[in-house]
């Protein structure tokens, strides 16, 4: 996880896209959620009842209900204990409410059912990031993006990790495959702002920070518009 420190820049936990838990909410924690249509979405062919109480989950989760989201989940699961779907969403939402090491779990059992779904290793990596072990983050980004080598999200939360470790270059190269990849990447323009300017590198690290806060002010996102302006005034404004 990002942290402030001591800069003039305050970071944001931002792992790149799609679960249900992050420090912005239920977008998500940037685990991903699976497409049902996807070839990932069943392993197997799950029985009727477990594919309903899939579903049923991923309505509670969508709605709030956590309990009965998680409820429906573990029944699916004990339909089909190779309910690949069923283990990453079960997941998600433990990561959402603070369960981190039972959506390591969920996503380590994911893994073991199909070991070459890049989206369980990047979702084991965020939580794992968020609970501190970075070296296990840095393993499961590094997986992900060997087994899908446009995995920008990846690529930035990758860059995350060695940015807090202290590696600005390494941070940097993979802020840049991931805006290569996705050239209007609100996120990884944000974060490769903040890893400049601990570099020393202000006059980068407000332009990438101006192009952070016009993509989110396209995209309509005025919250993170309006914290990404602040970040450049502090930058802007001498320190005394």
């Amino acid at each position: 996880m990002k942290m402030a420190g001591n800069h003039n820049v305050a970071a944001w936990l931002l792992f790149g896209t799609i679960a249900i838990s992050t420090i912005f909410p239920p977008q998500a924690s940037l685990a991903f959620t699976l497409d049902p249509t996807t070839s990932h979405a069943r392993v197997n062919v799950q029985p009727d009842e477990a594919i309903d109480r899939y579903q049923q989950g991923l309505t509670a989760a969508a709605a709030g209900n956590f309990n009965l989201a998680i409820t429906n989940f573990d029944r699916a699961i004990q339909l089909d204990a190779r309910y690949l779907q069923a283990y990453i969403e079960r997941g998600n939402v433990k990561d959402a409410v603070g369960d981190l090491s039972g959506a390591i779990a969920d996503y380590t059992k994911a893994i073991s059912i199909d070991p070459k779904f890049a989206t369980a290793y990047y979702n084991r990596g965020t939580v794992s990031a968020k609970s501190g072990r970075h070296s296990d983050a840095i393993r499961d980004f590094k997986k992900a993006i060997a087994l899908d080598p446009r995995y920008a999200p990846a690529y930035m939360n990758l860059g995350n990790e060695l940015d807090d470790l202290g590696d600005s270059a390494g941070a940097l190269q993979n802020y840049d495959r991931a805006l290569k990849i996705d050239p209007n990447y609100a996120l990884a323009y944000l974060n490769r702002g903040i890893a400049h300017e601990r570099a020393g590198n202000r006059t980068q690290a407000i332009a990438d920070l101006q192009l952070a806060a016009n993509l989110f002010k396209a995209a309509g996102n005025l919250d993170r518009y309006n914290r990404a302006l602040k970040m450049i005034s502090n930058l802007r404004t001498p320190a005394y």
